[in-house]
């Protein structure tokens, strides 16, 4: 097997290898050369060469969300780099570990009109934990190859502990970078971290569980990777008769008692009504909310609520304005623990905060699912029969816009998780993501997308590993539907043209010249015939359901605005 002449290529590889990089996401390059030739030479390494940067780096996002594990990506020089910000920002926000490596010029010729150079180092210094930048010469000396092992340590670690998170590391290469010399088996140092930060003193969580038991405690779940045991240990919190779980759907909990309905009751009622059921304590997990309804509906109340976050931060994260603990902890075994603590001490004066909630939520529900039974063909029906066919094995993914919250109102349904880029909610980079995901779940995905969104990353279509089991559910509502919805853009006599801005996307000829299966349907009758086929279909495939877009904006809007349960209790 021949290496890289480049030994601190071959360090930089041994050492991602030994801490556990197992996927390579690479795009093609003269500077990156030496890096490729040394990724190429390792049999750890599953190797996925993508021609576009950005959609290489969504991809790598995709693949490490799910598989929770880092994934590598390399580039060569100049603006390659740049084109990986996007999802790098996502990475970062999300707490996915990705390890960026960008080739570069030597330092020297940085600045001096030289092709393919710009400030590389640091580069994405806002949006990755740390920057590194490898020396660009001494690799004959001893202590300099130190030096490379100790960066590559320092970079793999720092993506991978506490707050997981990307890295940056800059590679000025020069020379002959297609030189190759015989491989060597050598040994890298590999240096571990051992840490005891996360472990919760038992006496400061029975003061902490004595304290939440004399309260009505809302427990508040953003978005989180799928685990059995965070679910186990959130549902026996949420047992207690006074706390009352308000998860995402893409907190990836399914502990019942209508857990998920969280746009639904919070706007089934009048804000009065609501406010003799705010909480004394707000618990929370997870990242970013999708709901607006229950950020408002928190900050209203936060004269007289407390908040704990619970889990790994970047920084002080005080979303609901009330915050005053931060719990920097592993969150499932210290909810596990408050939990078991604090069913020694509830008080009977809050014990019916729960059962108050549900009886809520009962009548929030029926009035909302009379509701969506008696409007006409729109997104809100599409997503109610495309929902409901996804069975437990399914990996879902969703853009952003409409679609995110859409699935956040239909409530419950059975997949096996869900996933959209909620870091930094941007719209472009969905598919990518999603394929990258399908790779390493390797099971069958689904992504429900807006024409939009798919149109701003139609060389997801192009990616040479999409598994068949990859399909895609395309919502065709003539540009972004979310426009016609918000109140800021929906009067606009622009709207239309500037913000809606249809794509006129040629899905089926994007369809078949990939070589996706396609189909495509525009009514409730068809999508209920048609779509359980598509989704047993051998093949990856696309089908593009077509709604009509300013009935559907309105049926939504209607959704949110119905407010007749208060006047029936």
């Amino acid at each position: 097997m021949m290496d890289t002449e480049k030994i601190f290529c071959s360090i930089l590889m041994d050492v991602m290898a030994a801490h556990g990089v197992r996927d390579v996401v690479c795009s093609p390059g003269t500077r990156n050369a030496p890096l490729l030739i040394a990724v190429a030479a390792r049999k750890e390494f599953k190797t996925h060469v993508v021609i576009d940067e950005r959609s290489a780096a969504f991809m790598a996002l995709g693949m490490a969300t799910v598989s929770r594990k880092p994934v590598m990506l390399i580039c060569t020089s100049g603006t390659a780099l740049l084109n990986y910000s996007p999802a790098v920002a996502e990475a970062f926000y999300q707490s996915v570990p990705l390890i960026v490596v960008s080739a570069d010029r030597p330092g020297q010729w940085i600045d001096q009109d030289d092709s393919q150079t710009l400030r590389q180092f640091e580069a994405l210094s806002n949006f990755v934990k740390k920057s590194y930048e490898m020396p660009s010469s001494g690799e004959d000396d001893a202590e300099m190859r130190w030096f490379a092992n100790r960066i590559c340590n320092d970079a793999a670690i720092e993506a991978l502990s506490g707050r997981q998170g990307p890295v940056h590391i800059n590679f000025p290469l020069g020379g002959d970078l297609g030189k190759k010399r015989e491989k060597i088996d050598s040994k890298e140092r590999i240096i571990d971290i051992l840490s005891a930060e996360g472990f919760v003193n038992k006496e400061i969580i029975k003061e902490l569980a004595r304290e939440m038991a004399g309260k009505k405690v809302m427990f508040v779940a953003g978005f989180m990777p799928p685990s059995a045991r965070m679910n186990r240990a959130v549902a026996e919190l949420c047992a207690l008769p006074n706390v009352v779980p308000f998860c995402e759907t893409l907190s990836n909990l399914h502990i019942g008692n209508r857990a998920t309905d969280v746009d639904a009751v919070l706007t089934a009622y009048h804000r009065k009504d609501l406010e003799t059921y705010a909480p004394d304590l707000i618990i929370s997990v997870g990242g970013a909310l999708v709901s607006r309804m229950l950020k408002e509906y928190l900050r209203n109340n936060r004269a007289t609520a407390e908040h704990w976050t619970v889990g790994f931060q970047r920084t002080t994260v005080d979303c609901f304005m009330s915050l005053t603990k931060r719990i920097e902890t592993e969150p499932a075994r210290f909810i596990h623990q408050l939990a078991k603590a604090a069913g020694k001490y509830v008080d009977t004066r809050v014990s019916s905060y729960a059962a108050e909630w549900s009886e809520l939520r009962c009548a929030a529900e029926k009035i909302k699912s009379e509701y969506v039974e008696q409007v006409g063909w729109s997104e809100l029906r599409a997503f109610r029969v495309i929902l409901s066919s996804l069975t437990d094995r399914v990996n879902l993914f969703l853009s952003n816009g409409t679609t995110v919250r859409y699935a956040q109102i239909s409530g419950c349904y059975s997949a096996h998780a869900s996933y959209c880029n909620r870091g930094v909610s941007g719209i472009d980079g969905s598919a990518s993501t999603a394929v990258g995901g399908a790779i390493a779940y390797g099971k069958e995905t689904v992504l429900i997308t807006g024409d939009m969104s798919m149109a701003y990353d139609v060389n997801a279509l192009s990616l040479p590993e999409v598994p068949d089991g990859m399909k895609i559910i395309v919502i065709d509502n003539r540009g972004g539907g979310i426009f016609r919805f918000i109140s800021t853009t929906s009067g606009l006599e622009e709207r239309e043209q500037y913000f809606c801005a249809s794509p006129r996307l040629p899905l089926r000829h994007l369809a078949e010249g990939y070589g996706w299966h396609y189909d495509e349907v525009s009514s409730e009758e068809e999508l209920s015939e048609k779509l359980p086929a598509f989704l047993r279909y051998p093949s990856k495939g696309i089908l593009n359901v077509s709604c009509p877009p300013e009935y559907s904006a309105e049926v939504l809007k209607n959704y949110f605005r119905a407010k007749d349960i208060s006047k029936d209790r």
